[in-house]
């Protein structure tokens, strides 16, 4: 770093020279009119009109927006550069000769020497205002640019040493913060001699986030997709600008997981939504999207990153023509590399498991009318550092959760357009004044997630007065652990383990969440709690506008879709109570436009020390919910609600579940026998065996045990599908099975063909007398995968009519009434759900391409500045 800082105090910046220099120019324009002409018009069509504005007041964004001036100036200086118009560099003097005359860049938001994000935003904004302006202004005015760019770089470095954000390198404060002081330096080289010194401080605070930003090798983030957004895309351009000058830290696991993750995450239905909605809601994230996706494709060659990207854009116009959101496009178009091609995702497993937000995403389509799960089980702060940081982390670093919510073991469910169960998304997480305002919600609490109440307390880290990990003995205890996924071409299964997100003093000692999705048809939720003491416990759901049960088992939660109902069949307990009611917080309006939430809690009848619960949520026609074209849905065994449940009895579509326990050696109950399985289904048409699905290595069998239908040694996950003679077999990991197919006269594997043998009516593979081939390796880590991919369903038994046709109301649909002063309860003692047939729902370089001839020159000759050690 010495090495570094001596250099820059010497030698002068050329301008411009933070991101490309002059050569480069004629790259950017010619870039501008062809591969890049979309930003470019984006640019020019929202900047034409304002060429001739006045000078800006400091209202002109509304109370709190003057942190995005500094977003301002950048586009403009950059759309200069861009077209080479000075009527853009006349306009961006106009606002930047304003802003030099504004005395406090924290606008009364910083009290104090405690610059923050609005003095960071305006540093970072102005340093390249000054780097893309520099030879278009007179130097009186290039003077007074770099004394006030001067004087607030300095007023960070000052700052810097005693801020509350020291040593917290997950928070993006610390991000934006040492990015805008970087930058400064960086723009300010050789002409302020405190410039160097600025470098070296937000370099080595920079070598830091590398390391807490390394391992995260999924690309999440466990504050939530739109503060990962916010705090990257701010923070991105002192990294490119860094690894331009020698210095590169930007070959770290959330940038090159970002793509996967995101574009997992995605809805084909609205592809600027995300079913992920952990953590504080802050709203969708936006165009900051854009730049990071097409500058992760661009640095890692990640055509999964350029399609999350082309998926994110061809949703529509990119904004409603605020300039700050310039700022984005700016270092999309710098970042932006048109040779990487994009990844078709039909060619993608459906299923992916992300190992540091510890959360599955579960599709049924790449397309619309998907049917996606999703669930989360993890610690605060993302698996990567939890542990790291258990284990003692850097020196004087504080660990940052405080956005984090209590949605571990929580699940979301999106299907033909609408949320299906959502969560009660709200912003500010849990820290509680003192004495605490009369009304107020904390959105992190459990009751707003998908989760589970035990005797009203929700998850440790629900009441907390500060998010500390110091001041809650039990940070360290508190974590949750997901189980391995399973996927196959019709069904995915995920899971997790809870007891330790539980105050100890409740005496839980199991609380073991698995779901189930049968691909663009329904989902199971089974939960297996025991404690030592009895307990009441809430099973929680959501929806968007209403919950009623209906006194037969089922509950009906509506959607935002008049003809769309979701119907949730409680198979287990046998006999329940239900509340229900609305809830909304801070920015549940930026979630749903009517700022509130329906929920159901469903409760047995009396405390116990055990306790299953088994639910079935099944999109289905409004006009069916109620009436005998319901699907039928009963527990496997009366006796043992919780041990599984019969979908479609006596149909083409039967299907019959079985839940064990994780490690457990088996499972009976009805006619199944499950060894060793996590899970299993047995499937019939008409009564004869069809279809047979295991989560893991093991055995279903039904005729209580006597006939085997389906058992691996080896597999992760096996379905087998007999179709007519075909036997198809997909899953992951499977080296060998057995399966229940009569008459079968071709077997495929994952699509392939494969010799096989018989013993009666059950095929065997490999055929017998054959040695038994390896096991295919491991999915290379980092990420783990998300098991085979599942492709195209087999088109099977054709659905029905499923989710109806929307009705003719707007998008958001009719607000409800708000929420009510108290909840309405019901009670259901249901045995058997009575109608028949099932109801299917359809339910790498420095720079990108365009400058890395020119920029290999520039880069050998910032070699010589790297410093040593």
């Amino acid at each position: 770093m010495i090495a570094l800082a001596a250099t820059i105090a010497l030698v002068a910046a050329p301008h411009p020279g933070l991101f490309f220099d002059a050569t480069e120019v004629p790259q950017l324009r010619a870039a501008a009119a062809s591969t890049h002409k979309e930003l470019a018009t984006h640019f020019t069509t929202v900047m034409g009109p304002h060429l001739s504005d006045l000078a800006p007041t400091q209202s002109d964004y509304g109370a709190g927006g003057q942190r995005v001036f500094g977003n301002d100036i950048t586009a403009w200086a950059f759309a200069y550069q861009m077209t080479g118009d000075p009527a853009y560099a006349a306009q961006a003097w106009v606002r930047l000769s304003t802003y030099l005359s504004w005395p406090d860049w924290g606008f009364g938001f910083e009290p104090g020497p405690t610059p923050d994000l609005f003095t960071a935003h305006m540093v970072l904004g102005v340093a390249c205002a000054y780097d893309w302006l520099y030879e278009w202004m007179t130097p009186d005015q290039r003077t007074q640019v770099a004394t006030r760019l001067g004087a607030e770089g300095q007023k960070i470095a000052d700052y810097y040493p005693n801020s509350w954000w020291l040593g917290e390198y997950l928070s993006n404060h610390n991000w934006i913060d040492t990015a805008a002081l970087g930058l400064a330096g960086f723009a300010l080289q050789g002409e302020d001699t405190r410039a160097a010194s600025w470098v070296s401080l937000a370099e080595a605070d920079l070598q830091n986030i590398e390391v807490a930003l390394g391992p995260i090798s999924d690309g999440s983030w466990h504050e939530g997709l739109a503060y990962q957004q916010y705090g990257m895309s701010m923070a991105l351009p002192f990294w490119m600008a860094s690894r331009r000058a020698g210095l590169d830290h930007t070959d770290i696991g959330l940038l090159r997981g970002v793509g996967k993750m995101f574009l997992a995450a995605t809805l084909p239905d609205a592809t600027r939504q995300q079913i992920l909605v952990h953590g504080d809601n802050i709203g969708w994230p936006r165009e900051g999207t854009l730049q990071i996706l097409r500058y992760a494709a661009s640095r890692f060659h990640d055509g999964v990153a350029q399609a999350a990207a082309n998926r994110w854009l061809a949703a529509g116009p990119r904004s409603s023509g605020f300039i700050p959101d310039l700022f984005y496009d700016t270092f999309e178009f710098i970042g932006y590399d048109p040779s990487v091609a994009a990844v078709d995702p039909h060619t993608l497993p459906l299923d992916t498991q992300l190992s540091d937000l510890q959360a599955s995403v579960m599709h049924s389509t790449w397309d619309p009318g998907d049917l996606v799960l999703a669930f989360k089980a993890g610690p605060y702060g993302g698996r990567a550092n939890f542990d790291r940081y258990k284990a003692g982390g850097m020196p004087a670093e504080h660990f940052t959760w405080g956005h984090d919510h209590n949605d571990d073991m929580s699940f979301w469910l999106y299907g033909s357009g609408v949320w299906l169960a959502p969560e009660a998304a709200g912003y500010d997480a849990g820290r509680r004044p003192s004495p605490v305002p009369a009304g107020s919600v904390f959105a992190n609490e459990t009751q707003y997630h998908n989760g589970l109440l035990i005797d009203g307390n929700g998850e440790l880290g629900d009441v907390r007065d500060s998010d500390s990990e110091y001041a809650n003995p039990w940070f360290f205890n508190r974590d949750a652990t997901l189980l391995p996924s399973a996927s196959t071409a019709d069904y995915a299964v995920t899971g997790g383990r809870g007891t330790n997100l539980y105050d100890s003093s409740l005496g839980l000692t199991r609380w073991d969440r698995v779901l189930v999705l049968a691909r663009k048809r329904y989902t199971l939720v089974h939960d297996d709690i025991a404690a030592t003491v009895p307990h009441d416990y809430d099973w929680l759901c959501h929806f968007s506008d209403g919950a009623a049960p209906d006194g037969t088992g089922w509950i009906q939660g509506t959607t935002k879709k008049a003809a769309l109902t979701l119907g949730v069949r409680i198979v287990s307990p046998a006999q329940w109570t239900a509340a229900t009611g609305f809830q909304s917080e801070n920015n549940t309006n930026l979630f749903e436009a009517d700022g509130s939430i329906a929920f159901v809690k469903v409760r047995p009848l009396a405390p116990s020390t055990s306790q299953q619960f088994l639910a079935a949520l099944v999109p289905m026609p409004s006009a069916s919910f109620g009436t005998s074209s319901r699907v039928q849905i009963d527990p496997l065994d009366v006796l043992d609600t919780g041990g599984g449940a019969v979908v479609a009895p006596g149909s083409a579509l039967e299907e019959r579940w079985i839940f064990s326990r994780p490690a457990a050696d088996g499972k009976a109950a009805g006619d199944l026998t499950l060894t060793s399985s996590l899970l299993g289904m047995a499937g019939y048409n008409a009564g004869l065996p069809a279809r047979a699905f295991l989560a893991g290595a093991g055995k279903i069998s039904d005729q209580l045990g006597n006939r085997e239908l389906l058992s691996s040694t080896t597999a992760r996950s096996i379905e087998a599908d007999l179709q007519g003679t075909k036997l198809v077999v997909t899953g992951d990991g499977i080296a060998d099975f057995r399966a229940y197919a009569p008459g079968a006269t071709t077997v495929t594997l994952n699509g392939t063909t494969v010799a096989w043998s018989s013993e009666g009516s059950v095929v065997v593979f490999p055929a017998a007398g054959a040695p038994p081939p390896p096991p295919p390796p491991p999915p290379p880590p980092p990420p783990p995968d998300g098991g085979t991919d599942a492709g195209t369903a087999d088109a099977g038994t054709p659905p029905d009519a499923g989710t109806g046709t929307p009705d003719a109301g707007t998008a958001t649909g009719v607000a409800d009434a708000g929420t009510p002063d108290g909840p309405t309860v019901s009670t259901s003692s249901v045995g058997r759900s009575g109608s028949t047939g099932m109801g299917c729902s359809q339910a790498g370089p420095a720079m990108p391409a365009l400058f890395l001839l020119l920029l290999a020159a520039f880069a050998r000759k910032r070699k010589a500045q790297r410093p040593e050690g």
